[in-house]
């Protein structure tokens, strides 16, 4: 879970970059884009465009259990370069 810290950061990057959507949305994009890609077990990542900001998650998919869907790690979400710890799991 963030801690309340990191939170305000990220919504602070994503105000002064004007990205108009929530932390928890985003990170749950990015965990959903890093889980499509089906790929378990090393790390991965991602990148996504809001508005004209650049988005990128590097995580590790870890295989549900008993036919569950995979979990997602992320260790980093990068904002226009810019690189926050999230070490999270987020689905």
């Amino acid at each position: 879970m963030l801690n309340e810290e990191l939170y305000k950061e990220l919504e602070q990057e994503f105000t002064r970059c004007r990205i108009g959507q929530e932390v928890e949305d985003v990170l749950l994009e990015m965990a959903e884009a890093l889980g499509d890609m089906g790929i378990t077990g090393r790390e991965i990542s991602v990148k996504e465009q809001a508005g004209h900001s650049r988005l990128a998650a590097c995580g590790v998919c870890e295989e549900g259990e008993d036919g569950e869907a995979p979990s997602v790690y992320i260790k980093t979400l990068s904002v226009n370069g810019k690189e926050f710890q999230i070490q999270d799991y987020i689905l």
